[in-house]
C-alpha cells in the first residue's frame, strides 16, 4: 500500500515511472527511452473497457502524426488489464511505450501521488512536462480531439479513418434504401453504404450503391452520394413518413435513420441496432474532425415508444466567427482579465452606490424569524476585480466594519426584481412597496432589500450594477420575464460570457433568449399523392 505518508521524500518523475519501460522490442531504460521529450502522455486505459477501444485509435493517429512531425511527444500506458494475456494482446495496438505489466500496479499510484490526482475514470490521458515532472493537462481526452480536428482540417485523412465506425462504414454497410417512384409508391430497395474519401473536400462523402437489380422495368437504379460538407442533419428512429407509408415500415425503431442536405435525403434501415449506432457514431466523428457539431433539434417528434425514441441531430457547420467565439472562449477560461478600479467609477452611479443608499433590508434573526432593518447598501471596489456590495448599520457606512455582510459581485448570480423572495412576502414584508424591492441572490449567501426613495434609487443601483459587469469583461446580465405588465415577474441573470459562448458554440440555446436556434428541421415532408410521404427529394 503506498501513501504520501509512507514515502519519506517525493520522487522526481523518472522515479516514479519505474526503472524500466516496455517496448515492442523488449525492455528499456526509462531515462534513455524519454531523451528529447517534451511532451509525455499518460494513458490510463483497459482492454475491457468499450470507450478506450474506440479512443486509443484515435490517440494512436494523433500520436503518428506528431512523431512525424518531431514535436517531441511520447506516451506511456498504464494499463488498467485484469490479465497479462489481455494485457499482451491490447499493447499489440499501440505503437507507443507502457508500463510492464507485473509494475503496472505500484507504479499507477506512484504516479497519482506525484502529481496528487486521483484518475476517476478511463479512459484517462494526462500530458505532463516529464522533465519538470509537471502535470500539465489532465484533460487530454479533449485536448486529442483538437489535435485531430486541426490534422484533419489539414487534410490528414488518418484522423478520419481512426474511429472504428468510420473505418467499419469506409468497408460498407448493407441497408434497405426507402425510394418513391410514381407507380409503386414506397418501395424498399437492398443497396450498400460506404464512407469514401474525396479529394475535392476534407470530410469525404457518402456513396450508396444498389446490391441487386431493379425487380421490373419500371424501377430505376438507386444509386447516389452526398458530400458531408453539405449534410444539413442526421435522425436516428422512424422521423419521417416515409418509413410509416404502405411499403415502408416493419423494421424495429431502433434500424432507421436518415440523413439529409438541403435536397437530398437518404431513408433507410439497417440489420441491427448496432449498426444504425455505427452509421450515427461515423458521421458525428466525420463531421467533428471538421469542427462541425451535432446538436439535438427537439422539433423531430419522437415516433417510437418512450424507450426507443426518434431522435434528430442537426448539423452546426464551423465558421469563422466560431473560431473568434472559441478563442475569446479560451481566454476567459484561463482565468478572469483584472478589472481597472478608475473605470468601475466613471460611471456616477457607481460612485453614488459607493457612497451608499438607504434601504430597508429584510434578514433573518437568531432566532430564524424574518425581520426588517433600516441599513445602507453600499460599493466598495477592489484592485483588480470587481469589489463587493455591503450592507451596514447607516452609522457606519463610511467606515463599514471588516466582518460586514456583503456578496462579493464575483459571485452574485441573479437579481431578482420585485417580492420574489419568500421573505419579502411574509409579515416583515407587508408594507414593502413591490417596485422598490429586489433581491440580491450570490452563489453563498442572499438578501432582500426595499429602497427607502422608491423606483429611483432602484434604477440608479441597476445601472451601477450592468456598469460593474459590463467592465468585468467576463460576465453579462441576461433579462429574462414571465407574464405581462403588472403580472410581470423579472429577474436578471448573471452569466460568464465563457458558459454562454460554451453553449452557443454547442447548439445548445440562443444567449439572447435562451431558445434553441433549431432552424433546420430534420422532419420534412413532401406529399406523394397517397397517405404518407417522403423527405424533401427522399
Amino acid at each position: 500500500d503506498i501513501s504520501e505518508k509512507g514515502m519519506s521524500a517525493r520522487p522526481n518523475f523518472m522515479d516514479a515511472l519505474g526503472a524500466q519501460l516496455a517496448t515492442s522490442k523488449g525492455l528499456v531504460d526509462t531515462k534513455k527511452a524519454l531523451e528529447g521529450v517534451k511532451t509525455l502522455g499518460i494513458y490510463f486505459s483497459a482492454s475491457w473497457c468499450v470507450p478506450c477501444k474506440k479512443f486509443t485509435p484515435c490517440l494512436k493517429a494523433v500520436y503518428e502524426a506528431k512523431k512525424e512531425a518531431k514535436e517531441g511527444f511520447e506516451i506511456v500506458f498504464v494499463s488498467r488489464c485484469k490479465e497479462e494475456a489481455e494485457y499482451k494482446k491490447y499493447i499489440e495496438t499501440m505503437p507507443w511505450l507502457s508500463i510492464p505489466f507485473k509494475d503496472t500496479g505500484i507504479i499507477d499510484k506512484k504516479i497519482q501521488i506525484f502529481f496528487k490526482q486521483r484518475v476517476k475514470s478511463i479512459p484517462t490521458l494526462w500530458l505532463v512536462d516529464p522533465n519538470l515532472g509537471v502535470l500539465i493537462d489532465a484533460e487530454g481526452r479533449a485536448r486529442t480531439q483538437e489535435y485531430q480536428q486541426d490534422l484533419a482540417m489539414k487534410g490528414d485523412s488518418r484522423q478520419l479513418l481512426s474511429h472504428t465506425a468510420v473505418a467499419t462504414l469506409n468497408k460498407g454497410i448493407d441497408i434497405v434504401m426507402y425510394t418513391v417512384d410514381e407507380v409503386n409508391g414506397v418501395s424498399q430497395r437492398p443497396a450498400n453504404l460506404k464512407f469514401v474519401l474525396d479529394s475535392k473536400n476534407t470530410q469525404g462523402k457518402l456513396v450508396w450503391k444498389e446490391t441487386t437489380a431493379a425487380s421490373d422495368k419500371f424501377q430505376k437504379r438507386v444509386s447516389g452520394e452526398m458530400s458531408m460538407n453539405e449534410v444539413e442533419g442526421i435522425s436516428l428512429g422512424k422521423a419521417g413518413l416515409i418509413l410509416k407509408a404502405p411499403g415502408g415500415g416493419g423494421v424495429s425503431n431502433k434500424q432507421c435513420f436518415s440523413i439529409a442536405t438541403g435536397t437530398l435525403a437518404l431513408t433507410a434501415h439497417v440489420a441491427t441496432k448496432e449498426e444504425c449506432t455505427f452509421i450515427f457514431e461515423a458521421v458525428q466523428h466525420i463531421l467533428s474532425c471538421g469542427k462541425d457539431k451535432l446538436a439535438r433539434d427537439k422539433k423531430v417528434a419522437s415516433d417510437g415508444s418512450v424507450k426507443d425514441p426518434s431522435i434528430g441531430f442537426r448539423v452546426i457547420r464551423w465558421t469563422k466567427e466560431m473560431e473568434e467565439m472559441e478563442k475569446k472562449k479560451k481566454a476567459l477560461e484561463r482565468g478572469p482579465p483584472p478589472v481597472d478600479k478608475k473605470a468601475l467609477l466613471k460611471c456616477k452611479e457607481v460612485k453614488e452606490l459607493k457612497k451608499g443608499i438607504e434601504i430597508m433590508a429584510y434578514t433573518l434573526d437568531d432566532m430564524q424569524l424574518p425581520k426588517a432593518q433600516k441599513m445602507c447598501i453600499l460599493f466598495r471596489p477592489k484592485e483588480g476585480r470587481l469589489g463587493s456590495l455591503m450592507w451596514v448599520d447607516r452609522r457606519k457606512k463610511r467606515r463599514p466594519p471588516k466582518d460586514a455582510s456583503r456578496i462579493e459581485m464575483d459571485n452574485l448570480t441573479a437579481i431578482a426584481m420585485g417580492k420574489q423572495t419568500n421573505i419579502l412576502q411574509t409579515a416583515a414584508g407587508t408594507m414593502a412597496e413591490k417596485e422598490a424591492c429586489l433581491s440580491l441572490i450570490g452563489s453563498k449567501n442572499q438578501i432582500s432589500i426595499e429602497f427607502e426613495e422608491g423606483e429611483e434609487d432602484v434604477k440608479l443601483f441597476m445601472k451601477a450594477v450592468e456598469h460593474i459587469m459590463k467592465e468585468s469583461q467576463d460576465k453579462t446580465m441576461v433579462k429574462k420575464s414571465n407574464g405581462h405588465g403588472k403580472f410581470e415577474v423579472v429577474t436578471h441573470e448573471i452569466h460568464k460570457i465563457a458558459d454562454l459562448l460554451k453553449k452557443k458554440l454547442a447548439g445548445e440555446e440562443d444567449e439572447e433568449d435562451g431558445k434553441l436556434n433549431a432552424n433546420v428541421n430534420l422532419n420534412w415532408e413532401a406529399g406523394i399523392g397517397h397517405s404518407g410521404g417522403t423527405f424533401s427529394g427522399g
